[in-house]
């Protein structure tokens, strides 16, 4: 059994998606596939199904969910794949390896990303799991809680590993073909430091200097206006040496420096 939840929930049984039309199968599986191999206490399903209003005899209602969920399972395999869910410790749990689950396959992947020594094994392995997303974690339902807290861990993990990759893109003198999607993605994320300037460099190199600068005033105006603050050191670093056109800026790997010592 696979389980999908880096995007809509889904479930796969022998390569077969499992039709589960209840948004609540849909958010148990999604949770306990999160939270795979681990109990998730009742309560806490509780409150993810029914936030603030639980029905009379709330565990009873949570077990006849999970009983339902497991006969769909049931009928989708001809094993024991619904037994995958079962009862923990005040709680239920998701039973299936760990790479089963695409969320923590792409943190396994990211892992294996960050140890490489080559660039171009890194941008691929950084592509091959940023292509495990489908969309915003669980299908974009917003969550309270620990599960909320999970849910916007793994959509951080998400753009740290985007940052990731067009910083390996710039060390590979990719700067052309990035330009356009960092400066789209700088303006979706202004909090983040490392698309942004990553964004500054990858246009100043690509001949597009004022567009550079754009971006930098876009992101000063930002934090002024919601944050009352000023950009960081850094990036008013590289916004002077935009400006100097620094011919550090110039810089770009070369094929003998795209295998980093490790």
């Amino acid at each position: 059994m696979e389980v999908r939840v880096l995007g809509p929930v889904e479930v796969l049984i022998r390569g077969t998606p499992v039709h589960l039309a209840k948004r609540q199968h849909r958010l148990i599986l999604g949770i306990l596939g999160i939270e795979v191999n681990r109990t998730v206490p009742s309560e806490q399903l509780i409150e993810l199904l029914w936030p603030g209003r639980p029905p009379a005899r709330p565990r009873a209602v949570l077990h006849s969910r999970l009983s339902e969920l497991r006969a769909l399972l049931r009928a989708a395999g001809d094993g024991p794949v619904h037994q995958s869910v079962a009862t923990g410790d005040d709680g239920y749990v998701l039973r299936i390896p760990t790479p089963a689950v695409d969320a923590h396959r792409f943190g396994e992947l990211i892992v294996d990303a960050r140890g490489s020594t080559s660039d171009l094994r890194a941008r691929d392995v950084l592509r091959q799991a940023l292509g495990l997303w489908r969309g915003p974690v669980l299908g974009g339902w917003s969550l309270a809680g620990p599960a909320g807290a999970l849910v916007s861990s793994l959509e951080a993990a998400r753009l740290t590993a985007i940052e990731d990759l067009y910083e390996v893109e710039l060390r590979l003198g990719n700067h052309r073909l990035i330009a356009d999607e960092l400066a789209a993605l700088s303006a979706a994320h202004p909090t983040r430091d490392r698309l942004t300037s990553a964004a500054m460099l990858a246009l100043h190199q690509s001949g597009r200097s004022a567009e550079a600068v754009s971006v930098y005033h876009q992101r000063r105006v930002w934090l002024s206006t919601e944050l009352g603050v000023d950009p960081a050191p850094a990036l008013q670093q590289l916004h002077v040496a935009v400006l100097r056109h620094d011919p550090a800026l110039e810089q770009v790997s070369r094929p003998d420096q795209l295998d980093r010592p490790a």
